[in-house]
C-alpha cells in the first residue's frame, strides 16, 4: 500500500498530495492543500514522521558596562 492510500483511510478523505523519494526509506511527501512538507517513512504499514528540524546553535559577543559577554543562542 502507498502513503496516499493510507493516509486517504486513515483520514476518510480523497487527499491531495506530492511524494518525492529521498532514498533509504524515506519520502517527503506534501499537502497540496496544506502546503506543509513533511519527512515520512514507511514501517510494516505504519507511517512514521521523521523530525527533521535543524538545531543551529549561534555565538553573540555583546559589549556590556563589565565587559565583553558571549551569549548562545540556540
Amino acid at each position: 500500500m502507498d502513503i496516499k492510500q493510507l493516509l486517504d483511510n486513515y483520514l476518510g478523505k480523497n487527499t491531495r498530495l506530492t511524494e518525492t523519494d529521498k532514498g533509504n526509506g524515506y519520502k517527503e511527501v506534501c499537502d497540496l492543500d496544506t502546503g506543509d512538507c513533511y519527512t515520512v517513512r514507511e514501517k510494516d504499514g505504519l507511517i512514521e514522521r521523521v523530525d527533521n528540524s535543524k538545531k543551529i546553535n549561534r555565538t553573540l559577543r555583546v559589549e556590556t558596562q563589565h565587559g565583553i559577554k558571549t551569549l548562545l543562542n540556540g
